[in-house]
């Protein structure tokens, strides 16, 4: 553990990319002293605005989508910056990149540079840079990101500041693993799980906050469960997030915690127990929100 409060820069493509893979680190390091800041490239309107899109949809040519752009974008800053509270922080910047603007540029990289540079953080944490092949603005975004890390820490131009971040990680690099044929299952790897047990409830509550996406109430706990809940099972806890460190660690010693010296006489009763906590499921929903099975495919639509 290090010897003073630490900052962690996370650098999502969406807004709620900022905690929804790794919203439970961040509680935990929050809760410890450490600073957070949520970095955010796009405005996730675009893309990720699913209500708008839903209008959109419904509405055709007669919805004119500039003419609600601003509304919509302060709309999901708002949710943003309300999930990342019940988390413990505030500091969030937006870029404010279109979503739909998805290639790699100088703009973006010099951009998340900037940021580097003036918050000087100790920790970056971004998208894994070949997620969906690279295919995806997360990869977009992961891509410039480790850009601008090597950008930041060059002699940069005129009186620019330089700044070293020592440790990147990506955050949940085996997310989509399998959703289609440019998957990156070669260079995504999970090095690091971090147990979120303690925080779970902060991050569906976060989730909630989520409404433009749909991602509260139903969803939020079932993607607890099916994400954060898998990977608690590959690491033998209840809920867990995962990491891909970019660079190796260095150490004087080989680390180990008590958590896992505790392992050497512990039951396997205990094992079994600690991995099969459900807390996620089993939290209220809002109250204007319920599970629904009315919009499941039957078997008729699955003919070929």
């Amino acid at each position: 553990m290090a010897s003073r409060p630490i900052h962690l820069m996370i650098v999502a493509a969406h807004p709620a990319d900022s905690f929804d893979q790794a919203g439970g680190t961040l509680a935990h390091h929050v809760a410890q002293g450490d600073r957070v800041t949520a970095v955010i490239a796009t405005t996730g309107v675009r893309s990720h605005h699913f209500r708008l899109a839903d209008e959109k949809r419904r509405a055709g040519k007669k919805l004119n989508v500039e003419k609600r752009i601003q509304k919509a974008v302060a709309e999901k800053l708002e949710e943003v910056r309300n999930a990342c509270r019940i988390l413990g922080f505030d500091d969030v910047r937006a870029l404010g990149f279109d979503d739909d603007d998805v290639l790699l540029t100088q703009g973006k990289v010099e951009a998340i540079a900037a940021v580097i540079r003036e918050l000087k953080p100790d920790i970056l944490i971004t998208h894994h840079p070949f997620e969906c092949g690279g295919f995806k603005m997360h990869g977009t975004i992961g891509q410039a990101t480790l850009h601008a890390w090597q950008l930041a820490s060059g002699s940069g131009h005129g009186r620019q500041p330089r700044h070293y971040a020592p440790i990147v990680y990506f955050m949940c690099p085996l997310a989509y693993i399998g959703n289609n044929s440019l998957e990156y299952a070669g260079t995504a790897r999970a090095d690091l799980f971090v147990d979120i047990t303690d925080v779970i409830e902060l991050k569906v509550r976060a989730m909630d906050y989520i409404n433009t996406q749909y991602y509260g109430g139903a969803y939020a706990r079932k993607t607890a469960e099916s994400f954060d809940g898998t990977f608690g099972q590959h690491a033998g806890v209840a809920y867990a997030e995962v990491f891909q460190r970019f660079a190796p660690a260095v150490r004087y010693t080989l680390p180990v915690t008590d958590a896992e010296l505790s392992l050497i006489d512990a039951p396997i009763e205990a094992y079994m127990a600690r991995r099969s906590e459900m807390t996620a499921a089993l939290l209220p929903l809002p109250p204007d929100q319920r599970f629904s099975a009315q919009h499941r495919f039957t078997k008729e639509m699955y003919r070929d």
